[in-house]
C-alpha cells in the first residue's frame, strides 16, 4: 500500500515539473559583443613606419631648403638683403635678353616659400641702382655656396624646429671654410616646402679645409 502511494506521489511530481516547464522561460543570457562601427574605407597607419623614419622625411626637407638658402644671420632683418640674397638660387632664371635681371616673380614665390614672407611692393629694392619694369636688378658681387649636413633636429614647445648643421662655405675666391649652424624652421601649410625658414645663424667657430 504504501509502495502505491510513493508511486502516485512520483507520477504527480513528474506531471507538475512538466507542467511548470511549459510556461518558465530560461533566463536570457546577453553576450556583449563590440560592434564594428569602423567604415569601410578607414585607412590605417602602416605600423612599419617608425618615428625614425618620419624624423628623416623631416631632415630631408630641412636639407633641402638650408642648401637652397642663401640668407643668414643679421640679412633676415632686411627685406632688401632677403632679396638680394636669394636671387643666387635663381640665377638659372636670369632675363634671356639682359643677365642683370630676374623676373619679380621668381622672387617673390622663391621668398615666400622659403621664408613665408609676401613681398608686396619691389619699388624700394635697389632703388638706386638701374631699374627695369617687373624686374629685379642682381647686383654685381661675389657669393659663397653652402652645404649643409645635419646635427640634430630638435621639436620646440611651439611646434617648430631647431636644427644644427655643419655648414660648409664655399667661397667665391676659391676658399672653403666650415662652421656650426642652426636654423629655425616653422610650419607652413602654404608654402611647397611645409616650412619657411625664420632665422640661420652661422657661429663662430670657422675653420678651412
Amino acid at each position: 500500500m504504501k509502495s502505491k502511494i510513493l508511486n502516485s506521489i512520483a507520477i504527480f511530481m513528474v506531471v507538475v515539473l512538466s507542467v511548470l516547464n511549459l510556461f518558465v522561460t530560461p533566463a536570457k543570457v546577453e553576450v556583449n559583443v563590440a560592434e564594428n562601427t569602423a567604415p569601410n574605407n578607414l585607412t590605417v597607419l602602416n605600423n612599419n613606419k617608425s618615428d625614425f623614419d618620419a624624423t628623416k622625411v623631416l631632415e630631408s626637407r630641412f636639407l633641402n631648403m638650408l642648401n637652397h638658402n642663401f640668407v643668414y644671420d643679421d640679412a633676415f632683418y632686411s627685406l632688401e638683403d632677403i632679396v638680394n640674397n636669394s636671387v643666387f638660387a635663381l640665377l638659372n632664371y636670369r632675363d634671356s635678353e639682359d643677365d642683370s635681371y630676374i623676373a619679380q616673380s621668381y622672387v617673390k614665390d622663391y621668398v615666400f616659400n622659403m621664408y613665408g614672407i609676401e613681398i608686396e611692393d619691389f619699388s624700394t629694392i635697389n632703388a638706386d641702382y638701374p631699374q627695369k619694369e617687373g624686374y629685379v636688378y642682381i647686383l654685381p658681387r661675389g657669393y659663397s655656396v653652402y652645404k649643409h649636413s645635419i646635427s640634430s633636429v630638435t621639436k620646440n614647445e611651439d611646434g617648430s624646429y631647431t636644427v644644427k648643421t655643419v655648414v660648409s662655405e664655399d667661397s667665391h675666391d676659391g676658399s672653403i671654410y666650415f662652421d656650426e649652424c642652426e636654423t629655425l624652421f616653422v610650419a607652413n601649410t602654404n608654402s611647397q616646402f611645409g616650412f619657411s625658414i625664420i632665422s640661420s645663424v652661422i657661429g663662430g667657430t670657422t675653420y678651412s679645409a
